[in-house]
C-alpha cells in the first residue's frame, strides 16, 4: 500500500532523501539542524512511507533528538489528521522511551502508536507474480529494467535476490541495483540489493555501508554492523546503536559485539 502521495523529490537532495530515510540524509541534516528543522517536521507530518513495511519512526526520531529540535511541531501533530497523529505519536513514543519527560507529558496517558524498529516483520509481497525462467540472468535483468523505467517500486528486491544467487555472473545487474538502492523510497526492500550488491560485485561497497548505520531500517543497519569499514566514525556510530534505547535489542547486541571485537587487542 502506497502511502506517500508519490511525489518524492530527487534522491540526491536533502529532502529527497529524509523523505526516503536515506543515511546519508540524516548525516546532512546533522551539519544544519536549523535549516533542515522544518523538513523533518514535515516528513513528521505527512508520512511519506511507501507502504506500512517501511520504517521511519526511528529515523525521525532520532533526528528530532540528535538535531536537538524544538518538539512543540511534533506534539501539535497529535491534534492534527489521522496519518500526522500516528506518525507523531510514534516518534514522541520514542522520545519518550530514550528520557525525554515533554515528550512522556504531551503524550499523557495516550498509548503511543506501535512504532517500528524491535518487531519483526513478516516478508513484504508486492506487486504481480513474475513470469521469468530460472537460472536465466538476462531475463531477471531485463525484469529489472523494466521495473526500473516503469518506477514500479514494489517487487523488484525479489528479482535482486534471485540475481545475487549468480555471484559475479550477474555483473550486468550492478549499476540497475546501484539505482534502485540510491532511488527507492520502499526503504523495505534497500538490504535485499545492497545483499545482491555485494553477492554480485562488492566493490565500492565500504561508503554504503557507512552510509547504513545511519538508515532507517533495522535490516539495513544490521548489514552495516557487521560490513562497515574499521575507522573511528564507524566505531563512534556503532557505540551510539549499541546505547540507544530505541534501536531494536538484535542490532545494539550486535552493535556492541562488532566494537568490542574491534577494540579487542
Amino acid at each position: 500500500m502506497r502511502m506517500g502521495d508519490g511525489r518524492y523529490a530527487p534522491a540526491g537532495t536533502l529532502i529527497g532523501l529524509v523523505q526516503r530515510g536515506r543515511g546519508l540524509g540524516a548525516r546532512m541534516a546533522a551539519e544544519d539542524p536549523a535549516a533542515a528543522a522544518e523538513l523533518v517536521y514535515g516528513c513528521i507530518r505527512r508520512d511519506w512511507r511507501w507502504g506500512e513495511a517501511d520504517q521511519r519512526a526511528v529515523y525521525l526520531a532520532r533526528l528530532v533528538r540528535d538535531l536537538r529540535l524544538p518538539l512543540e511541531p511534533v506534539v501539535d501533530g497529535l491534534g492534527r489528521g489521522t496519518e500526522t497523529r500516528e506518525q507523531a505519536a510514534r516518534v514522541l513514543g520514542l522520545l519518550a522511551a530514550s528520557g525525554s519527560a515533554q515528550a512522556r507529558q504531551a503524550l499523557g496517558g495516550r498509548r503511543p502508536e506501535g512504532a517500528d524498529g524491535a518487531a519483526h516483520r513478516a516478508p513484504v509481497e508486492c506487486g504481480p507474480a513474475r513470469d521469468v525462467p530460472a537460472q536465466d540472468v538476462p531475463a531477471l535483468v531485463a525484469e529489472l529494467e523494466r521495473a526500473w523505467v516503469e518506477r514500479e517500486w514494489c517487487g523488484a528486491d525479489g528479482v535482486a535476490r534471485e540475481l545475487a544467487g549468480f555471484g559475479a555472473g550477474a555483473r550486468g545487474a550492478v549499476s540497475l541495483l546501484r539505482r534502485f538502492w540510491l532511488w527507492t523510497p520502499h526503504s523495505c526492500e534497500r538490504a535485499s540489493y545492497l545483499e545482491a550488491l555485494a553477492a554480485i560485485d562488492p566493490a565500492g561497497l565500504a561508503e554504503i555501508h557507512v552510509e547504513c548505520l545511519w538508515g532507517c531500517e533495522e535490516d539495513e543497519r544490521s548489514l552495516a554492523v557487521a560490513q562497515a569499514p574499521d575507522r573511528p566514525e564507524v566505531r563512534e556510530r556503532l557505540a551510539y546503536l549499541r546505547d540507544d534505547p530505541m534501536e531494536a535489542p538484535a542490532v545494539r547486541a550486535a552493535a556492541g559485539e562488532r566494537l568490542a571485537a574491534l577494540e579487542r587487542p
